[in-house]
């Protein structure tokens, strides 16, 4: 009778071989998906505190979310114009070296979804750290919003209304306007 000798070994091998393929697999689906990605350099200008365009197209930062342009919020009892400040700073940080952004993928406005930086630094880390946008990714700048938060700075200073609220929120009123509907269809075929 024959006795089978090392099968606890071998389970164990099999075990690390199949997770050493799968990591390999992961490292190349990984790589591939970079070798896919538009690459931008130059300069950009700022549309609002999550947006930016070069030569008439625009790019949405990835994983936040700032201020509208027409967005207010309160600090000490005052409205201040949180989006329009958000803007302003996003206009100064694409002014102060040079801006490269990839990305491969697009959102339903068709605006290319994009990381960018500054001379080698993230520009929405920077927007969030500044209490000018919030994280929408759970792990992705959620450092540097909580550093933003017990500084209280930018939108941490005082109360705001998150920003996908006070568009849902305004866009129910644009509703109860007349021709809103056709608006609405023009403001979405131009991205705004």
């Amino acid at each position: 009778m024959r006795r089978k000798s090392g099968t606890p070994f071998r389970l164990v091998k099999d075990g690390v071989i199949a997770a050493l393929i799968l990591v390999m697999g992961t490292l190349i689906a990984a790589k591939v998906d970079g070798l896919n990605q538009e690459r931008f350099s130059g300069r950009f200008t700022a549309v609002d505190g999550d947006t930016v365009s070069r030569d008439g197209e625009r790019f949405r930062l990835v994983g936040i979310d700032a201020p509208e342009l027409g967005q207010t919020c309160l600090r000490d009892s005052n409205e201040w114009p949180c989006g329009a400040e958000a803007k302003a700073y996003v206009k100064t940080l694409l002014q102060s070296g040079t801006v490269e952004c990839s990305g491969n993928e697009r959102d339903r406005y068709k605006r290319l979804l994009v990381r960018c930086s500054v001379d080698g630094k993230d520009v929405a880390a920077q927007i969030v750290t500044a209490g000018y946008a919030v994280t929408t990714e759970y792990f992705l700048f959620s450092r540097e919003q909580a550093l933003a938060q017990n500084q209280r700075a930018g939108i941490w200073s005082g109360t705001f209304e998150q920003p996908r609220d006070w568009r849902r929120e305004h866009k129910a009123a644009d509703m109860d306007v007349p021709l809103a509907g056709v608006l609405s269809l023009v403001r979405h075929a131009l991205g705004w």
